[in-house]
């Protein structure tokens, strides 16, 4: 945590220049925190990761931090997106749902319904974003972890409902909790598109093998939490990331 004692003054300006919220990380914002983030990387390379956590903690969604990788990209080619300045965003959103799905883990066992579908639309919302973001993300590292991710969260899912009737709906086994972004058309012509796009690129994601992500790498503070919360005086670390919600670029 050398680097953020070092850099904790310029840290503590970032943090300030930072509007309190963001409601919606839409293009003008997306510039205009890349810009802060473009000069403050010009004297603490190495402590980027930590101005990109107090970004996160001010999106209302906050899977909505991909888009400083893949607004800088040049298309939205995964090998693209990877080679943005700020690609390490995608682990961190990566490491995030990691967490809610450790969240909804401890929701179910304790038999709190409401909280796990709060929890596992949020889930569903960052793989629909992540998805239609960044294409050919099957073929690379980023897309091999969230379907591990989201094949977990389906065993999660899948537990809880066989615990009812065939006869009795439950409420995370509504389809409608996973496919709310559109309607059945809209997700029919996504998915050919997406498909049609990949047998006609000629492209691969040649992403490197990361075994630990990168939030456990670098040490990162958990988003949202009071540990994650960098300023003047503070040297704490951990892991990012919280939090999600719906939306397109």
């Amino acid at each position: 945590m050398l680097c953020v004692l070092r850099a904790r003054d310029a840290l503590a300006r970032f943090n300030e220049a930072l509007p309190s919220s963001i409601e919606k990380f839409d293009d003008a914002k997306v510039l205009k925190t890349t810009r802060l983030l473009h000069a403050f990387r010009t004297d603490h390379p190495e402590e980027v990761p930590f101005a990109l956590a107090l970004i996160a903690k001010r999106l209302k969604s906050r899977w909505q931090l991909i888009r400083l990788a893949t607004k800088a990209a040049p298309s939205k080619s995964a090998a693209d997106v990877a080679a943005a300045p700020y690609a390490i965003v995608v682990p961190m959103v990566l490491d995030r749902l990691e967490d809610r799905l450790s969240e909804l883990r401890v929701a179910l066992k304790n038999n709190r319904v409401l909280v796990a579908k709060e929890i596992l639309t949020d889930i569903y919302d960052t793989e629909y974003a992540l998805q239609v973001r960044i294409d050919r993300l099957d073929h690379c590292e980023w897309g091999k972890r969230l379907d591990r991710l989201m094949k977990s969260t389906a065993a999660l899912v899948q537990t809880e409902v066989a615990r009812f009737p065939d006869k009795v709906g439950h409420v995370l086994g509504s389809i409608k909790l996973r496919d709310h972004h559109q309607s059945p058309v809209g997700r029919l012509m996504s998915y050919l598109v997406r498909k049609a796009r990949d047998v006609l690129s000629p492209r691969n994601c040649p992403l490197p093998e990361i075994d630990q992500p990168a939030s456990r790498l670098i040490g990162l503070p958990p988003f949202g939490s009071p540990s994650g919360q960098l300023s003047a005086g503070s040297s704490r670390g951990g892991r990012h990331g919280r939090e999600g919600s719906t939306g397109t670029s």
